[in-house]
This record gives structure tokens, C-alpha cells and sequence, in this order.
């Protein structure tokens, strides 16, 4: 019997302890429910933090969608390079036959050229990798961003009880839902500047195509045709 009677006690005391410090990561809408509309002001302010992070992941989402047009439009580009070096690798054998000075002359230039656009194509095809990398850790930080919302949005719930002194708020842990939002915090930050980095990286890429896309349009508009 006095087994028994110490088991219950233990049982006892350790629902006690559950309902008090329930660690809960997210706080009921009907606990939420005893709270007046001008009790809700921290509240509706982390809402729209998220809501703001939401609309930054659409962009994200789009920002990559663009990336991947692009990656298309270099590996396109790089395949038209291939192709002109070949065109290119034939006419110098042609001129080589012939030993034609003017088709000599040609092949050198059309050569030239060729080598020109493929050092364009790689470099778009390198900046358009770079973007695609960019725009896949912008879009990993807007989702920390929104888990951050989503961690502020319950934080703010729990402490608008507490101010209004809801009975309820005692049964949610309120330290894990702080540690939340710093962990929040924290991977968010650093994701977001993870992309950053990439995007410096892009952008330094992008210029360097570019230099080397108006070198090849240059030579190609001086280029003798035919």
C-alpha cells in the first residue's frame, strides 16, 4: 500500500508540473480568445512582421525562377560558341588548303572572333550559375525569415497574455518560446548573410561577362563577312 501510495504522489506531482510549464511552441487561438482587441497590439505588429516576410519569399521565389531563365539563355549561348568554333575550325582548314591569303586573312579573324564569344558564353554561363546559387540562399533566408515570424507571432501571443494577465499564460514556457525566437534570429541572420556573400559573388561574375560580352560584339561587328 505504501508503494502504491508513493507512485500516486509522484504522478501527482508530475502532472502538476505539466500543466504548469507546458512547452508548447505554439499558443492556442482559444487562450488567444480572452484577450480584448486593444490588448492584440504586439501582436498584430509581429503578424505583419510575417506578413512581410511572406511577400519577401515570393519574391525569392521569383528572383529564382529568373535565375533559371537565365542559366538557360547562357547554356544556349554556349552551345551557339561551340558551334561558331566549329564553323570557324573549318574555315581555317579551308584556307590552309588553299593558302589563299584573303581566306587566310578570314579564317584568322573568324577564329579570333570565335574564341571571343566562347570566353563570353563561359563567363555568362559562370554568372548564371553564381545567380542560381545566390538566389537559392536568398530564398533559404526569406524561409528563416518567415520561421522568425512564425517564432515572433507566439512570443508576442504569450506576452500580450501576460500583460493582460490571462490565467492561461502560465501554462506556456515562456523561456523556450524566447530561446525560439533567438535561434530564430540567429539562423535567419546568418542565412541572410550566406546570401549576401553569393550575391556579391554574382554580381562581380556579371561584370566580368559583361566585359568580355562587349569585347566579342565588338569584333564581331568589325568582322569581315562571307
Amino acid at each position: 500500500m505504501r508503494n502504491i501510495a508513493v507512485v500516486l504522489m509522484i504522478a501527482a506531482i508530475s502532472g502538476c508540473a505539466s500543466s504548469r510549464g507546458v512547452s508548447q511552441e505554439q499558443v492556442s487561438e482559444a487562450d488567444m480568445g480572452r484577450l480584448k482587441p486593444d490588448e492584440m497590439a504586439m501582436v498584430d505588429q509581429a503578424r505583419q512582421f510575417r506578413a512581410s516576410a511572406v511577400d519577401e519569399q515570393a519574391r525569392a521565389t521569383l528572383g529564382l525562377q529568373d535565375a533559371k531563365h537565365e542559366l538557360a539563355l547562357a547554356e544556349a549561348d554556349r552551345k551557339d560558341a561551340d558551334a561558331e568554333a566549329q564553323r570557324a575550325e573549318a574555315r581555317t582548314k579551308i584556307a590552309s588548303d588553299s593558302r589563299e591569303p584573303a581566306l587566310l586573312e578570314q579564317a584568322r579573324e573568324l577564329t579570333e572572333q570565335a574564341r571571343l564569344h566562347k570566353g563570353s558564353a563561359d563567363a555568362r554561363l559562370d554568372y548564371a550559375q553564381k545567380l542560381i546559387d545566390a538566389r537559392k540562399a536568398g530564398l533559404k533566408a526569406a524561409e528563416k525569415q518567415v520561421a522568425l515570424g512564425d517564432a515572433r507571432v507566439e512570443r508576442s501571443k504569450l506576452q500580450a497574455m501576460q500583460q493582460a494577465n490571462v490565467p492561461a499564460s502560465s501554462k506556456y514556457d515562456a523561456a523556450r518560446l524566447e530561446g525560439r525566437v533567438n535561434d530564430s534570429q540567429k539562423s535567419f541572420e546568418e542565412a541572410l548573410q550566406k546570401a549576401r556573400d553569393l550575391d556579391g559573388q554574382a554580381t562581380a561574375a556579371q561584370r566580368s561577362w559583361r566585359d568580355l560580352q562587349r569585347r566579342f560584339q565588338a569584333k564581331r561587328g568589325a568582322a569581315p563577312t562571307g
